[in-house]
């Protein structure tokens, strides 16, 4: 029993995982799990990676200073000042290329993860937001991980979060669009979509009585004689056997009687074969229609497909949803934000727009979450879309070919 116990239980939560419910979850917890995978990995390496920036730019700049002050005293007697112009500006490129090669912005990195000091850019928001990007293939870039293990980490975390990601979206897509197919049908419709009655009655003719003699079967199925033999058959065309016509048959000798073998007759083959032209019993009441009709009202409603041009309003309306948030948030304007969500959900992922990157925002970290947030719905909508638009595809090439001769109107497939 404990045995076929734990089978029944692991059979059970197997099941669960694998449901719409279950592939959900195991997403978002496992983005949650990243986040804290990742902040775990990376952010004490950033604020390593500052001193190492600070220890590299502070010799730098007192090595600047003083070729400037050199420059300065060699032409201090000069009256031509052009000469010393064009090397302090020489100093001054050579200063800046060496500055942005370097990264240093001047932090003080003993400060981070004070409230006056640097932000890490791997919190744990930014850290979900990295994951998110990584499992949905999107990819910006405004963030990537540095030390060994992190990458290492990085690349076993895309391996199975992105097939997770995918199967997910494909489960939900398809939940979505059925849902939002019905609404189309029930709502949006108006009831426009033809379906049959269910209580339609169909009035059956009665048929003539049956020719006296005929065979019966009665409600068990027996065969029911009539006492009179059915004269219209071909039985009433057999002699009957008299003593005077087996003299014929064995030349007057009783003991050259061959024994006769007798064969059961299939009635019921015998009336389907001879008689063809009787209809079978029915009932005189009037019939309710069959359950084909609710077969008919499944295939109807299968056949329903949503428009392209719904389907595309409903993908503009969330770009234009998402770029009236963003632009509230990021203070962009209405083309750089629906630039970011059209880049974003269509996976390409530039980076050269990301959402909470002004650290001195107190609100940078919410809206990285909110971020993220928006970036899975968004996926799971355009897997809906997808769908729907498929569906419509399909359907459209099929009218098509139909009204070609292509294929066959009653082809399904």
């Amino acid at each position: 029993m404990g045995l076929k116990a734990r089978e029944g239980c692991c059979k059970n939560v197997m099941k669960f995982l694998f449901s719409h419910v279950g592939l959900c979850g195991m997403v978002v917890l496992y983005c949650v799990a990243g986040g804290f995978i990742f902040e775990h990995l990376e952010k004490n390496n950033e604020q390593q990676i500052c001193y190492d920036s600070k220890e590299e730019y502070e010799p730098m700049e007192n090595k600047t200073l003083t070729n400037m002050l050199n420059v300065i005293t060699e032409n201090d007697g000069n009256p031509d000042k052009s000469v010393m112009t064009i090397q302090l500006r020489v100093l001054l490129e050579t200063f800046r290329d060496n500055s942005i090669a370097i990264g240093y912005d001047g932090s003080v990195c003993a400060d981070y993860g004070k409230a006056d000091g640097p932000k890490y850019k791997w919190s744990w928001p930014g850290a979900l937001f990295f994951s998110v990007t990584v499992i949905s293939t999107i990819g910006y870039g405004h963030i990537a991980p540095k030390t060994f293990w992190g990458r290492l980490v990085c690349i076993a975390y895309a391996v199975l979060g992105i097939p997770l990601m995918l199967l997910c979206l494909a489960n939900i897509g398809d939940v979505l669009a059925d849902i939002f197919r019905f609404i189309y049908a029930k709502i949006c419709c108006c009831g426009c979509c033809r379906r049959k009655d269910k209580t339609k009655v169909v009035q059956i003719k009665p048929v003539a009585k049956e020719p006296e003699g005929a065979w019966r079967s009665d409600k068990t199925g027996n065969i029911v004689i009539p006492k009179a033999p059915p004269m219209q058959h071909e039985f009433s065309k057999i002699p009957p056997k008299t003593p005077d016509s087996m003299k014929g048959m064995t030349n007057g000798h009783p003991d050259d009687v061959k024994p006769v073998r007798i064969i059961p007759m299939d009635v019921k083959s015998y009336n389907t074969k001879h008689e063809p032209q009787r209809p079978m019993p029915v009932r005189n009441d009037p019939a309710l229609d069959d359950d084909s009709d609710d077969e008919d009202d499944d295939f109807d409603e299968k056949k329903i497909t949503v428009p392209l041009t719904v389907t595309m309003v409903v993908i503009a309306g969330y770009i234009f949803g998402g770029a009236v948030l963003f632009g509230l948030w990021e203070s962009w304007d209405w083309l750089q934000s629906a630039y970011f969500c059209f880049i974003t959900l269509s996976t390409i992922g530039f980076g050269d727009v990301v959402p909470g990157t002004d650290f001195d925002n107190p609100q940078a970290q919410a809206q990285l979450v909110l971020g993220a947030i928006y970036v899975l719905f968004g996926m799971a909508i355009l897997s809906m879309c997808f769908s729907l638009m498929q569906d419509e595809i399909i359907a459209k090439c099929k009218w098509v070919g139909q009204k070609l001769g292509i294929l066959d109107k009653n082809d399904d497939e």
